[in-house]
């Protein structure tokens, strides 16, 4: 897919009549209200919310019915999935973003930039496992993998809040930045899954014998 054809995609609207955007509708109107009712005290927290908000409504993006047509398309499985995560993240940077000058003024000036840093690790590790587990959903015949992004996030969040050994869901302070180191190996990690998942499943490691290798050494 080359980026005229990205381009030609979203000028012609068919890239948004494509996406499930309620989800996404939905989770910006619920952002919008819990700001509207949130005094920001305590502002760590309220980010939190609002970012595990983003993460849901973007988990519905890879839900695709036309999918199984466009299995033969000449355009890559990835190019495809990167096209519709870049149209939700389109959506979510912006208003992250909005959201973190909203409230990072009510924290201590010498930890604005490490908490505004760390609460977007979280986000994007959040993001990417959410979109790692729609991938391989869709590799194993899920048309819609989207309804099980909801359980797998809380899930894991679940569990990071329950190992006391390797605390993840910290305040500021002296275990802040040891918790988003384990959240950026998350989000590395993720994203090696989701790289490996995004990998056309007819493609074909070429071996040394190959008969394309064997005329180009010819």
């Amino acid at each position: 897919m080359t980026p005229s054809v990205a381009w030609a995609l979203v000028r012609s609207g068919h890239l948004v009549r494509s996406l499930r955007l309620a989800p996404n509708a939905a989770a910006v109107v619920a952002v919008a209200a819990f700001l509207a009712v949130r005094g920001g005290d305590e502002f760590i927290g309220d980010l939190r919310v609002v970012g595990l908000l983003l993460a849901l409504g973007s988990g519905y993006v890879l839900d695709d019915g036309a999918a199984v047509t466009l299995q033969a398309s000449p355009y890559s499985l990835a190019r495809r999935l990167w096209l519709r995560i870049g149209a939700a993240a389109a959506v979510v940077v912006p208003l992250w973003t909005a959201v973190l000058a909203r409230f990072l003024p009510s924290a201590p000036a010498g930890d604005r930039w490490a908490i505004g840093l760390g609460l977007t690790i979280e986000l994007a590790a959040a993001l990417t496992v959410i979109w790692a587990v729609a991938v391989w959903g869709r590799r194993h015949g899920f048309e819609h993998p989207g309804i099980i992004t909801t359980p797998a996030l809380l899930a894991a969040l679940l569990l990071a809040a329950s190992i006391p050994q390797a605390p993840m869901l910290v305040g500021s302070g002296p275990q802040w930045t040891p918790a988003h180191l384990r959240w950026s190996g998350i989000l590395i990690g993720a994203t090696c899954v989701l790289v490996a998942g995004m990998r056309d499943p007819a493609a074909r490691r070429r071996s040394p014998d190959h008969p394309s290798r064997k005329r180009q050494r010819a």
